[in-house]
């Protein structure tokens, strides 16, 4: 299992996107984050430097994800799920609430099961590029604003390259079967979604090509009781974009009791 780790104090425990792998965090948040807890990230099953074969659905990402909680000794950890992280995330939460004391979904959906949620195949089939070049980021990422593209590759540009390790196009295909899974409402995740008492943070760009923001907005309505924040002129990468305010809102949302 391949695992870093920033910081002191409480837990918080990131869960990363689609061919998401460590270097793919933006070292800027997890400093600003690591300034007020222990941060940790890794690489999920089959995904990266970890071994393994990766799931075919978001349960099987989930139970890694509490696996990995329990190896390491982080009671009631906060969870940080970004993209396909915040799907693992929720999931985690309905199974093993024990684990969990606040959660952050970022940039993310609810299971299928209403008209209302929407995600881009179009946009999971460009995320898929063999070798995505730096322009293919942006247009995933950012929008057409210069103020936008211009965080962009400045984030860009503070991430390791080349990567430590890369995505296999069978894990990609893997985790491709759990996000349709996911948004087919195949497991009636969206169902249960009231059950979920955890203090939770619902956070997204107006302009997400992948998820739209209204996924956000039903999010934090079914869930009772969270915060929700949507950040202009931004996409799925609004939280390097805006890296100081959102990493304010997650901490200061984390220690409000």
């Amino acid at each position: 299992m391949a695992i870093r780790r920033f910081g002191a104090g409480n837990p918080l425990m990131l869960l990363n996107r689609f061919r998401g792998t460590m270097d793919d965090w933006d070292p800027a948040l997890l400093n600003v984050l690591a300034r007020e807890r222990r941060v940790i990230v890794f690489d999920s099953l089959g995904i990266g430097e970890t071994e393994g074969e990766p799931p075919t659905s978001v349960e099987g990402s989930a139970d890694f994800a509490a696996a990995m909680i329990v190896a390491l000794n982080l009671e009631r950890t906060d969870i940080l799920g970004w993209s396909l992280g915040g799907e693992v995330a929720q999931v985690l939460v309905l199974k093993k609430p024990e684990l969990v004391r606040k959660m952050v979904l970022a940039a993310t959906m609810p299971p299928g099961g209403t008209a209302e949620v929407f995600w881009s195949s179009k946009w999971l089939e460009q995320a898929s590029a063999p070798k995505p070049s730096i322009e293919n980021v942006i247009s995933l990422f950012y929008t057409e604003s210069k103020a936008s593209r211009t965080a962009g590759f400045a984030s860009i540009s503070r991430m390791t390259h080349p990567p430590a390790a890369y995505v296999s196009h069978s894990a990609m295909a893997a985790q491709t079967k759990a996000i349709k899974g996911f948004g087919d409402n195949d497991s009636d995740w969206y169902s249960r979604l009231k059950e979920i008492s955890k203090s939770t943070f619902v956070a997204n760009g107006d302009r997400d090509g992948l998820f739209p923001a209204i996924d956000s907005i039903v999010l934090a309505r079914e869930i009772s009781g969270s915060w929700l924040s949507i950040y202009p002129d931004s996409g799925h990468g609004f939280l390097f974009q805006y890296v100081d305010r959102f990493s304010d809102d997650v901490n200061r949302f984390l220690s409000d009791v």
